[in-house]
């Protein structure tokens, strides 16, 4: 085999691993799991942990309300077996985090929306937002 053949051969064994390591980045460079989110749209911004109450209602108007009473008047019949958004918000021991678990993956007859985990947050937030206070 000739010397620039097998110089061909190794640069061409280097470009394909320059691209499969291109196409999947080490696991040192990803983002560590104990790390904070980032934000999808702004890299390099934390992504915030606060629920956004005003952002989950428009969620729910969009998503819930098909089967759910969400905390307004209702624009068409609901299910009488599903609970309303206050109910679930005044159950003993409801929690932000319990809400989120279960909106990742919620059990039948729930359908799973698959929603972000910003949605999620908001969602939730907007849920609990209902709270009566005793």
């Amino acid at each position: 085999m000739h010397k620039a053949t097998k110089i061909l051969r190794g640069s061409g064994l280097l470009l394909l691993t320059g691209l499969i390591m291109a196409a999947h980045p080490p696991l040192a460079s990803a983002q560590e799991m104990d790390a904070p989110p980032m934000a999808p749209d702004t890299p390099g911004k934390l992504e915030s942990k606060i629920p956004d109450p005003a952002n989950g209602q428009i969620l729910a108007r969009k998503l819930c309300t098909t089967c759910h009473l969400i905390g307004e008047p209702a624009n068409g019949p609901v299910p009488s077996d599903v609970p309303t958004f206050h109910s679930i918000a005044n159950r003993p021991g409801q929690t932000l985090d319990h809400l989120s678990t279960w909106l990742t993956r919620p059990h039948p007859p729930m359908p799973n929306l698959h929603l972000t985990r910003l949605e999620i947050r908001d969602l939730a937030g907007y849920i609990l937002s209902l709270r009566q206070e005793k």
